[in-house]
């Protein structure tokens, strides 16, 4: 939709010890949300879908969706899920990672470098994404990255949710602060060390 592929600037190493950010493999991202993350999926919450929806998804999230793996050697330890969900706001549908490597630092300059900078560079205006109000570590790391709680939302399929935005386009941020007070980050203005490693 923006004239870009965040796989144009991956594979991109984002520590030390091996991990890389690369594009996704469908196959391998549904195993590992499978086998580490299965609250994720709907059937987790009690929904279960016809199978002319199930295939529809599995269509929409093959072909539709930005697939971004995170890697150490031969291993899957991370994974993003992301579209357009419009013509200015991108949305995160999934963003998981092994418990083990939940390493804020390196989390920060993954979605910093393969999410924030492309999205910014091509005139993006924010990112959302939702998360289980229970879901302390993400509420925790959408503070952190300057998200505002700017919704929530209940339903069959998955349950209350909150809805976090990430302005990029700071006209956009200073707007919703007018109309709303902002609250929420820390109204100081950010400090280009707040997202560094």
């Amino acid at each position: 939709m923006w004239g870009f592929s965040f796989y144009d600037s991956l594979p991109h190493k984002l520590s030390d010890d091996g991990v890389v950010a690369v594009p996704g493999d469908f196959t391998r991202i549904g195993r590992f949300l499978s086998d580490e993350f299965a609250v994720f999926s709907e059937e987790a919450h009690g929904s279960i879908p016809n199978y002319i929806v199930r295939n529809r998804k599995i269509e929409y999230l093959r072909d539709d969706c930005d697939l971004i793996e995170l890697r150490v050697a031969d291993e899957t330890i991370g994974a993003l899920i992301g579209a357009p969900e419009d013509w200015s706001s991108y949305y995160v549908r999934v963003f998981a990672m092994r418990r083990e490597y939940q390493r804020p630092g390196m989390i920060r300059r993954f979605i910093r470098d393969c999410l924030f900078n492309p999205l910014t560079e091509h005139g993006v205006e924010r990112i959302c994404a939702d998360t289980s109000p229970s879901n302390v570590a993400m509420s925790r790391l959408f503070t952190e990255l300057h998200f505002h709680v700017t919704g929530s939302q209940l339903s069959e399929r998955w349950g209350p949710l909150v809805r976090y935005t990430r302005f990029l386009s700071p006209a956009c941020e200073a707007e919703f602060r007018r109309k709303f007070g902002g609250g929420s980050p820390a109204d100081s203005p950010r400090k280009s060390t707040e997202v560094e490693a």
